[in-house]
């Protein structure tokens, strides 16, 4: 493992060829940027995934930028140049992987063969990818029995949850619609949303902020451009936060339950596992 040290990096780490005899995983990271942060262009031989589990991303490659917000998926072809955009990114949390798709069965090849033909850079709300990168890093540095099995199931399944994303994308009227800007509404909602971690915010209240007609209107309309309901873009936010409060020794369990709006430290706990598949104890241990 090699950790990512560079004052645009709060934490971060990459695995380069991480397990021996499986060439089709390249590499796997993950990095917390503080804002300001820019990657410079370099390549990779084979595709490499990006998933953005927090903030806001813009990427280029090929001549063409575009932005990344939570939850999306950006591609990077094999040996082409991509980097961050002209503009510097403001904080943002990400996960990748570089996966040789022609190695990966019939599966693998099949997407690989899609995603040459209709050459997507965005796969947008591809919310599921991020609890199984997250089990494919932990089987990667875990030396477990059937480790080997255990890693071409995430990537099995991820190259399945992939595909299952870029159909649904074909069947939306314009899926280009979320690479544009957040509607002038919805981005005052998700302003409020970032500005108040602390508790649970009523609909009716975001509903008021973005100045919608109805809460029901507001709903769809703020599923349609962020591709989460705000409820579970909000419970998103303050897991995040809590998470990175934990990288503090005076702060405990029970009180990062307390300072982000949750009932109890259990109902956290729960909350917490579900999202990132350890315990906040763990977590903050290092035992992940």
């Amino acid at each position: 493992m090699k950790v990512l040290r560079d004052p645009q990096i709060i934490s971060g780490y990459v695995y380069e060829h991480p397990v021996d005899g499986l060439p089709e995983i390249s590499h796997c990271g993950e990095a917390l940027c503080c804002a300001g942060h820019h990657l410079g262009l370099h390549t990779h031989p084979a595709f490499e995934f990006l998933y953005l589990s927090r903030g806001r991303a813009t990427w280029r490659a090929q001549g063409e930028t575009v932005t990344q917000r939570m939850g999306d998926l950006y591609i990077a072809y094999p040996r082409e140049k991509h980097g961050t955009g002209a503009q510097r990114n403001p904080e943002n949390h990400h996960l990748w992987v570089g996966l040789d798709l022609d190695r990966l069965g019939t599966e693998g090849k099949r997407l690989a063969a899609r995603l040459r033909a209709a050459r997507p850079r965005l796969v947008p709300g591809c919310d599921e990818v991020e609890p199984v990168l997250r089990a494919l890093v932990r089987q990667v540095v875990a030396h477990r029995s059937h480790r080997t099995e255990a890693i071409l199931a995430c990537l099995r399944l991820f190259v399945t949850l992939v595909e299952q994303r870029l159909d649904d994308a074909g069947r939306e009227a314009a899926p280009a619609e979320r690479r544009l800007p957040y509607s002038h509404a919805i981005q005052k909602a998700l302003d409020y949303l970032q500005e108040n971690l602390e508790r649970r915010l009523p609909l009716r209240d975001l509903a008021a902020v973005a100045t919608a007609r109805s809460v029901p209107h507001f709903c769809t309309q703020f599923r349609r451009e962020v591709g989460l309901t705000p409820a579970a873009y909000h419970l998103h936010l303050r897991l995040n936060a809590a998470r990175e409060a934990l990288r503090q020794p005076a702060i405990d369990v029970t009180t990062a339950a307390q300072q982000y709006g949750f009932s109890s430290s259990q109902h956290f706990s729960t909350q917490f596992k579900r999202a990132f598949g350890v315990t906040p104890r763990r977590w903050q241990r290092g035992k992940v």
